[in-house]
């Protein structure tokens, strides 16, 4: 069975082998090329588009980071209908101010209210190091819309990726959200 697992993710890079009750699952990622839109742009290189184009490159200046500027900063991705969310991986800026991060929450429901910050609450970042890429793993929580809200005054967020990934499989628990 590893060497299914191993052709599996050679043929198919953007996918995940995952084993949840008693059988391999494929998990997606969900977010990439999705809608995106944020709290504010920094400036025509800061787009929120940049987070789902399936491009890590943690320097901001070569165009795949998002930026936002203002108070109280937010990005969202719209997966188009919900889904059983299990994962969210992050990549962080890497070529200045990984600090940053410290703080954002990551969200998850249908609801659009409050731009979507107030959804479910599934964790908080504490930090992602200079140009790393950190997973964020938690049970099932459904929703359409995944936010990375960051509260506070003169705030920045910058997103190099964000990848979510959703379980395939009816089997498990339905928490819903917003």
């Amino acid at each position: 069975m590893g060497d299914l697992v191993i052709l599996l993710l050679t043929l198919f890079p953007g996918l995940c082998i995952a084993h949840l009750t008693g059988k391999f699952t494929l998990i997606k990622n969900l977010a990439v090329g999705a809608p995106a839109v944020q709290s504010s742009t920094y400036n025509s290189l800061g787009a929120a588009k940049n987070a789902v184009d399936g491009n890590s490159d943690s320097n901001y200046m070569r165009g795949s980071c998002t930026h936002t500027a203002g108070d109280n900063p937010w990005w969202r991705v719209d997966l188009r209908k919900p889904h059983k969310v299990t994962r969210v991986i992050i990549t962080n800026r890497g070529d200045c101010c990984a600090e940053r991060i410290a703080g954002a929450q990551i969200r998850i429901g249908n609801s659009l209210a409050y731009n979507g910050n107030r959804n479910w609450l599934v964790t908080t970042i504490r930090a992602i190091p200079s140009g790393g890429t950190q997973t964020f793993d938690f049970s099932p929580v459904k929703g359409r819309y995944v936010n990375i809200y960051l509260p506070g005054t003169n705030k920045y967020l910058t997103l190099c990726e964000v990848q979510v990934r959703a379980a395939t499989n009816d089997n498990f628990d339905n928490r819903l959200a917003g």
